[in-house]
């Protein structure tokens, strides 16, 4: 009986938080609708009130586009919604851009309540009004959302893209940036804006993580959408409260194998093998800095109270979770070194003398491919901290062949392997991305390479050195890792596809063999296939062939142990006071649209790409991730939204509120309206152009950014 009572309470609690999850989305879901149909009702409520203040005859105020689902005469005015939400209108006697003529006939302009009736100075009030609401609208949602209390990511660097312009000019985790070109920035999001809006170069300014301070210029990249200078945000040593308890191991990770464990939502991560953290960046270099140890991680988690939560006004219990190291998986091949790539402003390897486009052919006399596997530099030379090491390059000149040259570096002790490239595998896809291109750094000398996909060493007593099918040489076009078999079917960190492929053959740009190797590492569990490019000058085919034995490197080990799910570093920025929230409102409202007029350049100049553009899906779902966030996010959100339909619509494009301005300017100035056949063609080009943008990022929302 008192199982059955059991079973029905957890059934009855289950349900109820099945029901909870529901009326949770639908909320947001309201939310989201009532609030982008607040962003357009406000600006055709600006039209709206200002055409009856003007004692114009309104015939109809929309919401929505295209066919009327639902209307409702009040007085002289009939009230709709429409099918299409992607904006609204107040159709006025004597202008209607369905029909251009309204605006040029004289009978209709007899008519003392017709728009074309007014004065220049009232139909431009009229066609403004509009505007100055949703920057008036967009204020206040903005104030609300600081005084509701925003939060916002901390502007302190969390990793640095390795060879990127932030990394050659020595930004590294932990600092945090306090200035771009002289402004003040508050969160990580208004430097990324500040990044993609930047004409050319930056002037950063900021503080190390021991507080020193320090000014660098950084000239951005472009990249596929936008610049960039290379640095992401940081995230705590917490797991977050929100994760999934299965999700936070991946799986056939070390972690996988705890002692003390298992690892849950909420645990906040005090120290690494004895060295105290607070971020993620700090828990991630001490774990790879001894990555041939156990990983002892020192946790302190609250007790949970009976409906789930954290109890945080109770001690937090401390313990220890030990995590194992792991031998990183290996085929048995080493690959060439190729040419570096990167060099750090400023760094040992600059000072020593090393050069773009060197290779690296020996370190202490051990031939670098042959000797040494390239992999293993990083780690090299941080284990020679203090002492002096001697590299041999070739270095290429210009009608001549490369010249051998051997210089002297003294690294020092920042762990190999700490600059990692993130994010390398886009599972929806099942494609590497660009950053398969990027340098393997050496931290201790600041310094990048490239490691080709090509064979220059079979490790005697592998299954690749047995199978005889492997040559010095063969370059190496592509990885596939396989699932092992429906009934050993895994969702890992390259999703739940049942193969990946890991190209390493690009037109585009050179793969580093670094990233491959990296990405089979986070594939504990799938069996490599490795493909080989034939050579039609020697008459060889190429071929693939599927690793059968599981194999380990001798002094690799696995960089990640597997523990994910961190909180992002964030703060609550809450008005003090009404004109506290005033004040924050005024500025953000003022940074907006500032920063749209640049977003508008940067689009024309070709420093930000069209795709990084949203249409009606893509700002619904953007909006439904705020509503997720809190009323505040999406109150700032909205905010945004409204000044950014100000600017829009006021650029001089016939149809929209700009281009009736123009028609307005010029009848003012000449005195005469304007060719009913130039208005009527101007807007048919505007209608065109509305038409062409709005499938343009229909497509993008539904078939490239989805």
């Amino acid at each position: 009986m008192d199982t059955l009572i059991t079973d029905l309470l957890t059934s009855d609690l289950l349900t109820f938080a099945a029901i909870a999850d529901i009326g949770s989305v639908v909320i947001r879901i309201v939310s989201v609708i009532l609030g982008l149909g607040a962003v357009i009702f406000f600006h055709e409520l600006g039209h709206f009130a200002v055409a009856k203040w003007c004692d114009v005859h309104v015939e109809r105020f929309s919401i929505g586009m295209g066919p009327i689902i639902w209307s409702r005469q009040w007085g002289e005015t009939e009230y709709a919604l429409s099918v299409f939400p992607i904006g609204g209108y107040v159709k006025m006697l004597g202008q209607d851009d369905t029909d251009p003529s309204q605006m040029t006939s004289d009978e209709i302009a007899e008519n003392p309540r017709s728009y074309s009736s007014k004065k220049v100075w009232q139909r431009m009030a009229i066609i403004s009004a509009g505007v100055i609401m949703n920057v008036i609208t967009g204020f206040l949602f903005h104030a609300v959302a600081y005084y509701d209390g925003l939060v916002e990511e901390v502007q302190m660097i969390g990793n640095v893209v390795p060879g990127s312009p932030a990394w050659k000019q020595g930004l590294r985790p932990g600092d945090t940036i306090e200035k771009v070109n002289g402004d003040d920035v508050q969160n990580f999001s208004e430097i990324q804006q500040a990044v993609i809006l930047s004409g050319s170069e930056l002037m950063i300014e900021g503080k190390r993580a021991d507080g020193t301070p320090f000014s660098v210029t950084i000239v951005p990249e472009m990249h596929e959408l936008a610049q960039q200078i290379g640095c992401g945000p940081t995230q705590t040593s917490t797991i977050s409260e929100k994760a999934d308890k299965d999700g936070i191991i991946v799986v056939g990770s070390p972690a996988e194998n705890a002692e003390g464990g298992p690892f849950l939502p909420g645990d906040r991560i005090v120290s690494v093998n004895g060295e105290e953290v607070n971020y993620l960046h700090e828990v991630s270099y001490y774990a790879i800095r001894d990555m041939a140890a156990d990983a002892v991680y020192q946790i302190e988690r609250y007790p949970t109270r009976a409906d789930g939560t954290l109890d945080k006004s109770a001690e937090p219990i401390a313990f220890e979770i030990t995590v194992p190291s792991r031998k990183a998986r290996s085929i048995g091949l080493w690959m060439a070194p190729g040419k570096v790539t990167a060099i750090a402003n400023d760094s040992i390897a600059a000072q020593a003398g090393l050069q773009l486009k060197d290779q690296i052919i020996k370190v202490d006399d051990l031939e670098v491919g042959k000797m040494i596997d390239p992999l293993m530099l990083p780690v090299y030379f941080a284990q020679k901290a203090g002492e002096e090491v001697k590299v041999t390059v070739n270095r290429p000149r210009e009608g001549d062949s490369p010249e051998t040259v051997d210089l002297t570096m003294e690294p020092s002790d920042r762990a190999g392997w700490t600059e990692k490239a993130i994010g390398l595998y886009d599972s929806e896809k099942d494609e590497v991305t660009r950053q398969i291109a990027l340098p393997l750094t050496i931290p201790a000398i600041g310094a990048g390479f490239q490691i080709l996909p090509r064979i220059a060493n079979i490790v005697e007593g592998s299954e690749a050195f047995k199978s005889k099918k492997f040559q010095i040489g063969q370059k190496i076009s592509k990885i596939t890792l396989e699932q092992r078999g429906k009934d050993e079917f895994v969702e890992d960190r390259l999703g739940n596809t049942e193969t990946a492929t890991i190209s390493l053959d690009s037109a585009d740009w050179e793969s580093n063999w670094a990233w491959a190797f990296q990405l089979i590492q986070q594939a504990p569990a799938r069996k490599i296939r490795v493909h080989v490019e034939g050579d039609e000058s020697a008459g060889t085919k190429g071929f693939a062939y599927l690793f059968k034995n599981e194999e380990q490197c001798e002094d690799l080990y696995v960089l990640t142990r597997g523990i994910g799910s961190f909180e992002s570093l964030q703060r609550v920025r809450v008005a003090t006071g009404p004109g506290d929230a005033v004040s924050l409102g005024y500025r953000k409202t003022r940074s907006n649209l500032i920063k749209i007029y640049q977003t508008l350049t940067s689009l024309f100049s070709g420093r930000l790409s069209i795709r990084a553009f949203s249409g009606p899906v893509g700002i619904g779902k953007i909006a439904y991730k705020q509503a997720d966030s809190g009323l505040a996010s999406l109150f700032d959100f909205l905010g945004f939204l409204s000044i950014n339909l100000a600017v829009i619509n006021f650029l001089p494009i016939p149809v929209l509120d700009g281009g009736h301005m123009v028609f307005l300017l010029y009848e003012g100035v000449t005195r005469r309206k304007p060719n009913e056949n130039v208005i009527k063609y101007a807007i048919t080009l505007g209608l065109i152009m509305i038409a062409s943008l709005f499938a343009l990022v229909m497509y993008l929302d539904l078939f490239v950014n989805n």
